[in-house]
């Protein structure tokens, strides 16, 4: 699909916010109706939208089921729509019905009502987000507990205060103040003093009401993570020409994919918070681009995702951008020539020194595939690896970091390792094979752990060794790490007095946090290799999404807790690592790792 088509198909798409607002000004107006000061004139509107003059209870159940339905006509969803031109046909029957009886009538009712459910019905296509299964299964399953509970919870309740009532009651009664209480109306049985069993079953009713209609229209839960056939077929597509120095990260054991119709494209994503996030660009043919795009922002909007992008390089931007989504620049990812790489010159004496202290340490480097790794070895770096990672163990990264750590599940790896004089592994770095834009192979650096006590440089090390190792084997580019906030930082240190006040407080915050996140050191770390920057950017639907995004994003990329699939996907990783070296178990070091301080 032409990229021009569907900006255009994107423009003409009407704007569900006219309902939404409606409905939702209408569940907000009743809420402050069902206060016990509430305004006069809100009489008058209680009116318009019952027909009658509700009592509080009423008032507050109503708001609140109108402002859910308005929430999910604003996101589209099928069911608000069913649900609210119900409401509205329902009132109108109602309304009419009441014709009978001029005295109770509110016919001029009549006319906004068939406004609404004229505008509802015109509209109908535009709500493209079905109701979900596994939803709506979720959605039985808590109301049958619900309506137990009630049954149980407050119909014995009332039964063991029977003797509170102002007249003596008998089971069925009981049976009739719950049905009364569920539906917040007044039953007719009274109690002696205030009434909290009543009050509170109708409140529990009400929120139990609430809560299923919420769950109902709740976007689509994530979907599972890809197997090991729909991986082949991405593992294919990250060797195309086409695809650029991120797309090895597809692979990631945690992530679903979305293809394009020719099964030439495809994209990694993953669901967390509602959001979909996927990683990177798409992998595969370039001209195959746009067509997983355009499947990709279907699937989100039929599962009532958020849609977003971490990591989006140059070259797809445009494709984003016919989507409607909004740009923000991050940073940018650091890569190294290197056929033109040189420790040569004095911008280069930092490197220098750091590659000639790990050298009279003694230190030597070994760039081998990772499917050449042998056993003791492999169980070394998994060590490694583990300490780095810190208590929790848990990988992190999304969009540039792989998974599987030295256990024959990505054999294209490359590991370059630095062993002390003694033979053991002190610290090493993983490269991903990657093409760049039709270009020639490029190497992209996936994690790079050391042990405490290994000397310092070795990373420095590491890169230029693998740098070597890139030109001897016509691998033009080498990916290192990601520089967030990168053109502010080098303007920061080539122009300080040039900086606006907003930027100068940016500078500040990333000073606070970078003993965490560590953005201004790793941005000083890179800039000693001087290398290329490739702009990377954030995508989102829309600016509202950034706080969800940011959420969904950080929960990824750090393994927060919340971020369940992380651990509960680690072990499986593990044991389709195992399945693919032919049931082989990994083998661990016995001794524990010593460190070497140069």
């Amino acid at each position: 699909m032409n990229v021009k088509t569907v900006r255009q198909d994107r423009s003409r798409e009407p704007s569900l916010w006219p309902f939404a607002a409606l409905i939702g000004a209408a569940g907000a107006a009743m809420l402050v109706y069902a206060l016990p000061d509430a305004p006069g004139w809100l009489s008058a509107l209680a009116l318009t939208v019952c027909g009658t003059g509700p009592t509080s209870a009423h008032a507050g159940l109503l708001g609140a089921v109108l402002l859910v339905l308005g929430w999910g006509l604003a996101r589209g969803r099928q069911t608000a729509w069913a649900l609210t031109l119900g409401l509205l046909v329902w009132s109108a029957a109602a309304e009419t019905e009441a014709l009978l009886a001029p005295s109770r009538a509110e016919p001029w009712r009549l006319a906004p009502l068939a406004f609404a459910i004229i505008g509802l019905w015109h509209a109908r296509t535009h709500f493209q987000v079905p109701l979900n299964a596994g939803r709506l299964r979720q959605t039985a399953e808590f109301s049958a507990v619900a309506v137990v509970a009630v049954l149980l919870l407050g119909g014995g309740g009332l039964f063991i205060e029977r003797g509170s009532f102002a007249t003596p009651v008998a089971a069925g009664d009981i049976g009739r103040e719950v049905v009364s209480a569920a539906a917040a109306n007044p039953g007719p049985a009274e109690f002696d003093g205030p009434s909290w069993q009543l009050n509170g079953l109708a409140l529990l009713c009400g929120s139990l009401l609430v809560i299923a209609l919420a769950w109902l229209m709740a976007s689509a839960p994530a979907p599972r993570p890809g197997g090991r056939a729909q991986r082949a077929i991405v593992r294919a597509m990250v060797a195309h020409p086409d695809s650029e120095t991120l797309a090895p990260f597809a692979l990631r054991y945690d992530k679903s994919y979305v293809f394009s119709p020719d099964g030439r494209a495809a994209i990694g994503y993953r669901v967390l918070a509602g959001m979909a996030v996927a990683g990177g660009d798409p992998v595969g043919a370039a001209a195959s681009w746009p067509d997983a795009v355009e499947e990709f922002a279907a699937l989100v909007r039929r599962s009532g995702w958020r849609p977003a992008v971490l990591g989006a390089g140059p070259a797809a931007l445009e494709l984003w951008a016919a989507q409607g989504m909004r740009r923000i620049g991050i940073g940018d990812e650091v890569v190294v020539d290197a056929a033109g790489f040189s420790l040569d010159g004095r911008a280069m004496r930092n490197v220098r020194q750091a590659v000639r202290r790990t050298e009279r340490a003694g230190l030597v480097v070994e760039v081998l595939p990772e499917r050449e790794l042998e056993p003791g070895l492999a169980g070394q770096l998994r060590r490694i690896h583990r300490e780095w990672l810190g208590p929790s163990g848990l990988e992190h990264g999304f969009a540039m970091n792989l998974d599987a750590m030295a256990r024959g599940a990505h054999p294209e790896a490359l590991i370059a390792v630095a062993l002390a004089p003694e033979g053991y592994a002190v610290a090493f770095q993983r490269y991903l094979p990657a093409a760049q834009y039709g270009r020639a192979p490029a190497l992209s650096l996936d994690v790079m752990p050391r042990t405490p006590l290994s000397p310092n440089g070795v990373n420095e090390r590491l890169i230029v060794d693998v740098i070597g190792y890139a030109r001897i084997h016509g691998y033009q580019r080498v990916s290192l790490n990601f520089a967030a906030f990168r053109p502010l930082l080098s303007r920061a240190r080539s122009a300080p007095g040039e900086l606006t006040r907003t930027q100068r407080a940016t500078i500040k915050a990333i000073g606070l946090l970078d003993p965490l996140i560590q953005v201004d050191s790793l941005y000083r770390f890179n800039d000693k290799f001087q290398p290329g920057w490739v702009a990377r950017s954030v995508l989102v639907g829309s600016w509202l999404d950034l706080p969800r995004f940011a959420l969904a994003a950080f929960g990824m990329e750090f393994a927060l807790p919340y971020d369940r699939r992380r651990t509960g996907r680690a072990v499986t990783a593990g044991e389709e690592s195992v399945e693919l070296q032919g049931g082989a178990q990994p083998v661990e070091a016995a001794a524990p790792l010593r460190g070497h301080r140069g």
